[in-house]
């Protein structure tokens, strides 16, 4: 696949240095991590962790609504959490394989 798209962004000095030393005790670039956080995102369709806020009470009803639909749209087929534990592990293999190829 050709790599001629660029992303540009600006954040805290102090959150990229953090990161990056995680980046650096995982043997990953930045880059590198950036790409598997993409891949993950196009293989869950959606983001590859849930969202939530610290407490029922920090988020508006209608920003729970939204979450929770977008979590149902993700896993419209989920009978179960040993289902979604099984589906979860899968996913997580499949990163490590593309990792070691």
């Amino acid at each position: 696949m050709t790599k001629n798209a660029t992303i540009s962004m600006r954040i805290d000095d102090h959150l990229k240095s953090d990161v990056e030393t995680i980046f650096h005790q995982l043997g990953l670039t930045t880059s590198e991590a950036i790409k598997i956080f993409f891949t993950a995102v196009r293989n869950r369709k959606g983001l590859p962790f849930q969202l939530q806020v610290a407490s029922e009470q920090a988020a508006p009803r209608e920003q729970r609504k939204m979450a929770l639909d977008s979590i149902i749209g993700a896993y419209p087929l989920m009978t179960s959490s040993a289902e979604f534990s099984r589906l979860k592990q899968e996913e997580i293999e499949i990163e490590e394989r593309k990792l070691r190829q």
